[in-house]
Parts: C-alpha cells; sequence; structure tokens
C-alpha cells in the first residue's frame, strides 16, 4: 500500500497543533489505499508547538531552531518524508484535511501533482455572476486579488493556469521532491517548486477544496512583500537552469 507523508510545517501554532493532528490522523486514506505518515517540523516555534505535537506517538516530531522560514521547514519535511507521496499542510485550520480525499482520488485517476484550490471550492458556492470570484466571504480583498494576479502570471509564463498557486494544499510525488533541489526558504518555496514540476513537464490537477481563512490577529503570518517575492521566484525559476 503505498504511503502518503503529510508534512506540517509549524511556528507558534500551540493553538491548533494538537486538534489539527486529532484531524488529519482520522482521515480515512486507508480507504483509497494509502497508509499515512504525519510529520511536523517545529521551525523554531517560541510556544509549546512541538510539545503538543509530541503527545502524539504516531507523528514524527522535528525541531529546528531558530526560525528558519517555512520554506526551510517543508524542505526538512521532505527530506525526512519516506512516502511515496508528499502533501503538505499547514498547522493552523485553514484547511479541511478531509479534502485529502478528493485530492488522492485525483491522484488515481492520473495526476502527477494535485493542488487543493480555493478559488474552485469558493466558486461551487457562489451560484450566477460575482465581481470577486473564488473569494471567500471572509477572505481580504488583498490576498485573493494576490492569489488572482499570481494565475495571471503563471499562465503568462508558463502556459498552465491554476488558479490558485498560493495554496497551501499540494500533493507532490515523493521521488520527484526528493530529487528536486529547492533553494528558497520562505513563503515562495510553494512558487519554486510549482516551477520546477511545471518545467518536468508533470501533469498538476486542481480539485475544489474548503476554506477557512484566519485574520493577521488570528496568526495568519503571510504579508504583502511575500505576494512580490512570488512574483519574482515564478520569472526566477522559468529561466534558471
Amino acid at each position: 500500500m503505498p504511503v502518503l507523508s503529510i508534512v506540517i510545517p509549524a511556528y507558534n501554532e500551540e493553538a491548533f497543533i494538537a486538534k489539527l493532528l486529532e484531524i488529519v490522523l482520522a482521515v480515512p486514506t486507508e480507504q483509497l489505499g494509502f497508509t499515512k505518515e504525519v510529520i511536523v517540523v517545529d521551525d523554531g516555534s517560541k510556544d509549546r508547538t512541538a510539545a503538543e505535537a509530541q503527545r502524539f506517538p504516531s507523528v514524527k516530531v522535528f525541531i529546528q531552531v531558530p526560525n528558519q522560514g517555512k520554506g526551510k521547514a517543508v524542505r526538512r519535511g521532505i527530506k525526512e518524508a519516506t512516502g511515496d507521496y508528499i502533501l503538505i499542510q499547514d498547522a493552523d485550520l485553514e484547511y479541511a484535511p478531509a479534502d485529502y480525499l478528493p485530492m488522492l482520488e485525483a491522484l488515481k485517476k492520473g495526476a502527477d501533482s494535485v493542488y487543493g484550490s480555493r478559488a474552485l471550492g469558493q466558486r461551487r458556492k457562489q451560484p450566477g455572476f460575482t465581481l470577486f470570484p473564488g473569494r471567500h466571504p471572509e477572505q481580504r480583498f488583498g490576498p485573493w486579488l494576490a492569489s488572482q494576479l499570481l494565475t495571471w502570471w503563471t499562465a503568462l509564463l508558463y502556459g498552465r493556469w491554476i488558479t490558485d498557486t498560493l495554496t497551501a494544499y499540494k500533493l507532490y510525488p515523493g521521488k520527484v521532491m526528493q530529487a528536486m533541489n529547492i533553494e528558497t526558504t520562505g513563503f515562495e518555496t510553494d512558487h519554486e517548486i510549482t516551477a520546477k514540476l511545471i518545467r518536468q513537464g508533470l501533469k498538476i490537477v486542481e480539485v475544489p477544496i474548503d476554506y477557512f481563512p484566519r485574520s493577521v490577529e488570528e496568526g495568519k503570518k503571510i504579508k504583502p512583500i511575500d505576494g512580490l517575492i512570488a512574483v519574482w521566484t515564478l520569472l526566477k525559476y522559468r529561466f534558471a537552469s
């Protein structure tokens, strides 16, 4: 039975990590023929994130000190993963682990990599015309606009239409990721990986997922500057060897 490695980069997520792990461990991936390996990478948290994760015997917990950025934590998780497939899961509760199942279904139907699209998930709840397609009612306008611009930027550079390049639900083939030389260390790592998957000719399929946005006050960490870094990252890896 193939193994799904679920990599969870975490920084100061003491309030959410235990609840998240309970939900993740309960997802019945075995019904689709996948066993789970759950990996938490605590990226220099100043709270009890690691201690909360270590309460779960089946979860592998790795600690990086000092804080080195989400991308570096993702890279550590990929290095430690032993699965046939690797799925990245944020440590908060913005995403629903139940959506692993439609993503795995897409994988079984022939996708090389699967992205969970918040935009597609929201559009299925928006009958008729709307000025802001794919925007959750509680999502700030800035992040929604950034997502739209990155979709068009990716299409312009790579000729591939991806409705949600910023999604934190991405499912990758394990061997490809283990062999990939990932250079970035922040939120832009997502875009470096996307660029390299496209350039390798892998088939990326999107499936609709649910999304429950949280505010900066609730712990949201991505900033406007990260959008500009994403633009540069996609441009750089379009041409970098």
